[in-house]
């Protein structure tokens, strides 16, 4: 039995991350700015910070001007509300709100103030309905990696089953969208499904989107032959990092699979940055 092929983000990321490279260099020769991004980190979470610091670092590599408006600053959702009005009036090109927020700061309201061409979450009521009306612009960056990878297996998709495992409005219900517009048929499931609806659909799915955060709940036997696993979830176990999938068991029934880590997380900050690309060439007029 051959054992699945890796589907590892680094790779796809410098890709990417060289395509960015090139289209500033032509900003820059055009004598436009280079693109601008402020982040908001509000709460103390760890997870957070390393990624705050990952888009630090990404930016400073691709000429990509970088501002971080910190938790202290932001001590009450109205501090908060103040300064993303200043960010989304200001300069800069994209704007990006670290989660989850701390207890007592209402998150809607908050995405509400942004101005939806700077959201490069894609979390914004806008950008959402965007994408569900068929016409995307700034898509969520975690769906779009997965997506993205999906895409990078190669597996023809038309006409094939599909099961997302978790509906979050930023991860499972985008790839939801998504592959659905690669005229897959597609199950969501969530915490109301029961292991044997769940074991079902994922038997019968060619493709498998886990993004739940439940550490080994979609069992390795459950994977159909050939399948292509996207595993999401991350969480901390012992000190090192798990997927949603039996990553052991599954990879010797799938055609393709992301490892956890080196899967969908290297890539979802490259997607961050591609999309203040699209934002900044929509405020510019430019596509």
């Amino acid at each position: 039995m051959t054992e699945a092929k890796l589907l590892q983000g680094k790779p796809l990321a410098l890709k990417i991350q060289e395509e960015i490279r090139a289209e500033i260099e032509g900003f820059r020769k055009k004598k436009l700015e280079a693109p601008q991004l402020t982040s908001f980190q509000v709460n103390e979470n760890p997870a957070s910070r390393w990624y705050v610091e990952q888009q630090r670092k990404l930016a400073s590599q691709l000429g990509i001007g970088f501002q971080e408006i910190p938790a202290q600053n932001t001590k009450l959702p109205s501090q908060l509300m103040d300064q993303v009005r200043r960010a989304s009036d200001s300069k800069t090109h994209g704007i990006f709100m670290a989660q989850p927020l701390p207890e007592g700061f209402d998150a809607l309201p908050i995405f509400r103030v942004f101005n939806y061409q700077k959201d490069i979450e894609g979390i914004h009521p806008f950008n959402l309905g965007l994408l569900i009306l068929r016409k995307p612009r700034l898509i969520p960056s975690t769906a779009l990696a997965a997506y993205s990878l999906i895409e990078a297996s190669g597996a023809s998709l038309r006409g094939k089953r599909a099961v997302i495992i978790g509906q979050s409005a930023v991860v499972g219900r985008p790839i939801q969208l998504l592959l659905g517009e690669k005229r897959m048929t597609t199950l969501v499931c969530n915490t109301g499904t029961s292991e044997e609806v769940l074991k079902e659909a994922v038997l019968s799915a060619d493709v498998v989107v886990a993004c739940a955060g439940k550490p080994g709940l979609i069992r390795g036997i459950w994977i159909k032959e050939g399948a292509v696993v996207i595993d999401v979830g991350t969480t901390e176990v012992k000190g090192g990092l798990v997927g949603d999938v039996e990553f052991d068991e599954a990879k010797k029934r799938a055609g393709f699979i992301t490892p956890v880590p080196g899967g969908v997380g290297p890539l979802t900050v490259t997607m961050l940055m591609k999309n203040l690309m699209a934002a900044y060439k929509w405020q510019k007029g430019i596509a």
